[in-house]
């Protein structure tokens, strides 16, 4: 098959999703396909070749060393030479099109939230995981909860928005020991784990 492996984008998880894709697309390999890794915000930007052996292009290895360091998503963002709004990079869509499956491989609000599975619904792009509905609820937690909270037993949450005039109320409030997470990101980006209230 040729299948090309979408990773990178633009969200905090952009590292993680690199790694993955770097690593599927090693195992589709062993395994006898033809795959392409693309990063979905920079897309074709560095390639040169003909459009049809994208999905022999060498492979990076340095992706799969994660950085310990989250991206500087305004600095990823300058420095792609197409400076369009998209967040389909120079010829993603296209090279898409042309593979039998697309293995998405991204992290984040740049593909499990289900923009990309609703973009690829519509132009008829098979790719793998959940569709967009489905992964635009997993996605926020707060939302998933309250919808499974009857039939699925999970600890004790609430979703808090807040100010800086808040927090201290909430300290004094909190339960210990507790975790802190983000409502919609996921690689344990943004999670603590609090045991005192300072």
């Amino acid at each position: 098959m040729n299948i090309i492996v979408l990773a990178g984008g633009l969200s905090p998880e952009r590292n993680v999703s690199l790694s993955t894709g770097t690593m599927v697309t090693e195992a589709l390999r062993g395994l006898g396909h033809r795959a392409a890794l693309v990063d979905l915000f920079f897309g074709l930007e560095g390639y040169d070749g003909a459009l049809e052996e994208i999905f022999d292009a060498p492979l990076s290895g340095e992706a799969k060393h994660i950085s310990t360091v989250a991206p500087d998503l305004e600095q990823v963002r300058a420095s792609r030479k197409d400076q369009s709004a998209s967040v389909f990079g120079p010829g993603v869509l296209e090279v898409c099109r042309m593979a039998d499956l697309v293995f998405l491989a991204l992290h984040g609000s740049c593909g499990e939230d289900g923009r990309v599975q609703a973009a690829f619904d519509l132009m008829g792009i098979p790719y793998t995981g959940a569709g967009y509905l489905g992964s635009a609820i997993a996605m926020d937690k707060d939302l998933t909860k309250r919808m499974v909270g009857d039939v699925v037993s999970t600890p004790g949450w609430k979703t808090v928005q807040y100010t800086a005039e808040d927090i201290d109320g909430l300290v004094e409030k909190a339960r210990l020991p507790l975790v802190v997470k983000p409502v919609a990101s996921g690689s344990s980006i943004g999670v603590s784990i609090v045991h005192t209230h300072e």
